[in-house]
C-alpha cells in the first residue's frame, strides 16, 4: 500500500493515542517512547516537517506482545509514502527516534521490509 506523500510542516510533530504535540524536546519524546512500553496498543509517531535523509518523512513505533518493538518508516518515493518496518529491541527504538529528531538518522534500508496489509 502507498500513502500519499505529505504536505510540508513548519516543525516536528509527536503523536501518541493521548497527545499531539508539535513542541517539545527529547524529554517528553522519551517520555512517550517509555509511556508506549508499558501502555497496550499505545503508539509513537514522530514526524519531521519534510523529508529528511533517506527521503525519511516520519518514524513510528509500537510495541507487540512478547516487548518486541516494532518501528516503521515512512519514506517518501515518486509514487508517494511508503512504510517499512523492522523489529527492535528497546534501545535501538529509543536510538532511532532521537537520531531521526536530530536529523542525523542513518539506516541500513536492506534491515527494513516492507509493511504489507
Amino acid at each position: 500500500m502507498v500513502f500519499k506523500t505529505m504536505k510540508e510542516q513548519k516543525t516536528f510533530s509527536l503523536s501518541s493515542q493521548e497527545k499531539n504535540l508539535m513542541e517539545f524536546g527529547t524529554e517528553e519524546l522519551e517520555d512517550l517512547l517509555e509511556n508506549m512500553l508499558v501502555t497496550p496498543d499505545e503508539f509513537v509517531v514522530l514526524t519531521a516537517p519534510k523529508a529528511q535523509g533517506q527521503q525519511i518523512r516520519y518514524v513510528q513505533a509500537r510495541a507487540k506482545d512478547n516487548s518486541e518493538i516494532k518501528v516503521e518508516l515512512g519514506v517518501e518515493e515518486s509514487d508517494g509514502t511508503h512504510l517499512y518496518y523492522k523489529i527492535c529491541e528497546e534501545e535501538e527504538c529509543f536510538q532511532i527516534f532521537l537520531d531521526f529528531f536530530a536529523g542525523r538518522l542513518k539506516v541500513k534500508m536492506d534491515e527494513f521490509q516492507p509493511v504489507q496489509f
